[in-house]
């Protein structure tokens, strides 16, 4: 049995999609055999816990002089992403976490904390969730500005939001697309393992830095499941689950309310609505309010669950081809028939009228909402079936006894027969000294 450290950019309560995973990385330790020590970067006071039998720490938040101030750079730390969350000072806290708690390694939150785990004196392992070099790159083509580019990391202030909002960010996201980059293979050289959700990012992560690259998405599970009637009324109530901080969710809801909804009435749908399940900030709210959308709020998982199995369909918009689209997955799960596009698709095994419909855009959604429409007015057996095989494909592809394996063997990786493997110092770009596990 080992002792394991999970650094993490915000509690699991809230945490969306990202919190499927670290959840799954929680899980499947601890059903492993392993325990588990989580700390979080700032985060509320008192740190929220996992659950009764996870110990959970409230690290220092970063301050905003400590992101202003050389620390980071003489630290080797060149992207944005990086210099938002490093701080000598939580870097400190860590250590003596480290050795308070007997830790045998350590497992990083994404590349924002993966610092951290380096000089941690520990094994460490980063699971990258996505990579952010290619959403910064598909970003350059949005528009969007340096307030909505901050996430959950934007200022509360209104002052500072009205000036972030006027910093042009062209230039700004093709330089850290590029650092982030460079990066990302460096991490993938120097930590003892990485990973990412999407198979097809792990597999070109490992060919860019020349090193494997694991595949560790998320284990989807659900206490509710939707029933479906024959003969039933239509449904015409299209979930969307996703908090609008994430410039995503924001830019897929709106995708909705300029494009997808006025197709459906050009082509005769009508009352079909987007029902939002989420936080949605002041700043968005006038940009997503429509008749056809409706606002429900932010709810814990299993109250979502409750909700969503109310529901026969979730659209999931996606428009970049980024990791795994956890809304698609979770409706399958939970016996909805999921709606989306390829990107939303990207790295699963999935056909088109098989396990989901894909639309690419409003005139697509409308010929799948009429061959909705179409199979209810026939009995509904054919929505049904569909749910079905979703379902099916879901819980075979993302079981959490398969991720438990996995990730009992990312341990034995690290910690082979409960002992630290040996490590060797090795050089990266920008001077930047990393340990990396002798093979």
């Amino acid at each position: 049995m080992a002792r394991i450290l999970l650094l993490m950019t915000r509690p699991l309560a809230g945490a969306g999609g990202r919190g499927l995973v670290l959840r799954t990385i929680v899980d499947s330790l601890t059903g492993s055999g392993h325990d588990v020590v989580c700390a979080v970067v700032g985060g509320p006071s008192p740190a929220v816990p996992v659950d009764r039998s996870v110990a959970t720490h409230r690290l220092p938040d970063v301050r905003w002089w400590e992101v202003a101030s050389p620390a980071a750079r003489r630290r080797g730390l060149r992207s944005l992403n990086e210099r938002l969350y490093w701080s000598p000072r939580v870097a400190r806290h860590v250590r003596r976490l480290v050795e308070t708690e007997r830790i045998d390694a350590v497992v990083a939150d994404g590349l924002r904390l993966a610092p951290y785990a380096q000089d941690s004196g520990r094994p460490w392992f980063v699971d990258l969730d996505d990579l952010l070099s290619d959403r910064y790159d598909l970003w350059r083509s949005r528009s969007m500005d340096l307030h909505q580019l901050l996430g959950h990391r934007r200022p509360s202030s209104a002052l500072a939001g009205a000036v972030l909002r006027r910093v042009p960010v062209g230039a700004l996201l093709a330089r850290e697309a590029r650092r982030l980059r460079e990066r990302e293979e460096v991490l993938a050289r120097t930590a003892h393992g990485t990973s990412l959700v999407s198979p097809i990012e792990a597999a070109r992560l490992s060919e860019r830095a020349g090193v494997p690259v694991q595949a560790l998405p998320m284990a989807v599970t659900a206490g509710v499941r939707r029933t479906w009637t024959g003969g039933a009324p239509l449904d015409r109530r299209l979930a969307f689950p996703g908090s609008l901080t994430a410039y995503a969710n924001e830019e897929a809801v709106r995708w909705w309310v300029d494009e997808l909804e006025p197709a459906l009435r050009a082509a005769g749908l009508t009352g079909w609505e987007l029902h939002v399940y989420g936080e949605v900030p002041p700043s968005v709210r006038a940009r997503v309010s429509a008749p056809s959308v409706v606002l429900r709020g932010a709810f814990d998982r299993e109250a979502l669950h409750a909700e969503l199995v109310q529901h026969s369909f979730l659209l999931a918009p996606q428009r970049e081809a980024l990791g795994l689209t956890v809304k698609v997955v979770e409706a399958a799960v939970l016996g909805l028939v999921p709606l989306t596009t390829p990107q939303g698709a990207s790295g699963m095994a999935v056909t088109h009228g098989e396990q989901v419909l894909l639309f690419r855009d409003g005139p697509e959604l409308a010929e799948a909402l009429s061959t909705v429409e179409r199979w209810a007015a026939e009995g509904g057996r054919q929505t049904a079936a569909l749910a079905a095989r979703a379902r099916a494909w879901a819980r075979d592809s993302f079981a959490a006894e398969v991720l438990t394996r996995r990730w009992g063997a990312v341990v034995q990786q690290l910690v082979p027969g409960g002992a630290p493997r040996p490590r060797t110092q090795v050089d990266g770009p920008d001077g930047l000294v990393g340990e990396r596990t002798q093979r």
